[in-house]
């Protein structure tokens, strides 16, 4: 039962990244006929994932289904809502990966301003690359900011 989960996951993701890659593949009905039948599994219980795993998928999955109710192509779909589809495809996916850094691998995207122009640029990064982020900024903000002996560059 949990293999059938994981294919069911791979496939929507693999049929996510196809969609959007491509844009002939652009049907939504494929992707949410397999994350109803995932919604369906997860009710019955998928051995291997836990309570806590399965909030999350539900989670995202509830965020997944919001967005593209009504829709029938990823072309109605704006770059907001895109990148939010993809980004709960990727947490489902990452708690079937059942290796202890599947959370860590989980890409996650965003848009954000061009520095120096208004311009909207889309950026994803893995969760860990972002905690690394964040862990040198912390990091170079503690660091003090006046030359105390020894150390100064003497």
């Amino acid at each position: 039962m949990k293999t059938f989960g994981v294919l069911l996951v791979l496939c929507a993701a693999l049929a996510m990244t196809t969609a959007m890659a491509q844009p002939s593949a652009t049907a939504l009905k494929p992707i949410i006929d397999q994350q109803t039948a995932l919604r369906a599994e997860l009710a019955k219980g998928i051995e291997g994932i836990t309570p806590r795993q399965a909030r999350i998928i539900d989670k995202a999955q509830a965020e997944f289904f919001a967005i593209v109710k009504g829709r029938q192509s990823l072309d109605e779909l704006g770059i907001e809502e895109k990148i939010r589809v993809e980004n709960a495809l990727e947490t489902i996916n990452a708690q079937f990966a059942s290796t202890p850094f599947a959370a860590d691998d989980q890409q996650v995207c965003w848009r954000e301003v061009k520095v120096g122009s208004k311009m909207m640029v889309t950026r994803c990064a893995s969760k860990k690359e972002l905690e690394d982020g964040t862990q040198e900024a912390r990091a170079a903000f503690n660091r003090p900011r006046i030359c105390v002996p020894p150390g100064c560059g003497q």
